[in-house]
């Protein structure tokens, strides 16, 4: 279960990075699309674009290991979660509107620090995939002493 204070963390506009590696271990790096925290707080789900994400999709199916990194950009309060993909499916109309509520959200983020709207804007690509992750380890990934510091468990 996330603590509380990731889950807020979470539902904020926070940046959203996904790290996979393939079976000779070669890393991959790849941005989502918005992350949505699951009722019982164990579980996230995340959206990719098959377009952009498809070596990490490709990843995911192989050995379902992954990697989120999020960052609040006007704070730089970070952390990373790790886990085990559940399921890797179609984004729906539901997955669309949490996006777009993400979306909105990480546009400010961005015009709150000087980054102008249009070019946020022109950044975001429509998910396609659905990602369900099982959250097994948190980390602080916050700059300062505490970087690093896994949490809970």
């Amino acid at each position: 279960m996330l603590p509380q204070p990731i889950v807020d963390l979470l539902e904020t506009g926070v940046s959203v990075m996904v790290g996979t590696r393939d079976a000779s271990l070669m890393p991959e790096c790849t941005r989502a699309w918005g992350i949505e925290v699951g009722a019982d707080a164990g579980v996230i789900t995340i959206f990719l674009s098959e377009a952009i994400a498809g070596k990490t999709i490709d990843n995911l199916r192989a050995n379902r290991k992954i990697a989120v990194t999020c960052t609040r950009p006007t704070d730089h309060i970070a952390c990373q979660l790790k886990g085990r993909v559940l399921s890797i499916k179609p984004a729906t109309s539901a997955h669309q509107n949490a996006s777009s509520r993400w979306h909105r959200e990480f546009i400010a983020e961005l015009r709150a620090i000087g980054v102008p709207s249009a070019l946020g804007e022109a950044w975001i690509a429509e998910p396609t995939v659905a990602v369900e992750i099982a959250v097994t380890e948190v980390f602080d990934q916050t700059p300062g002493p505490g970087a690093g510091r896994k949490i809970g468990r």
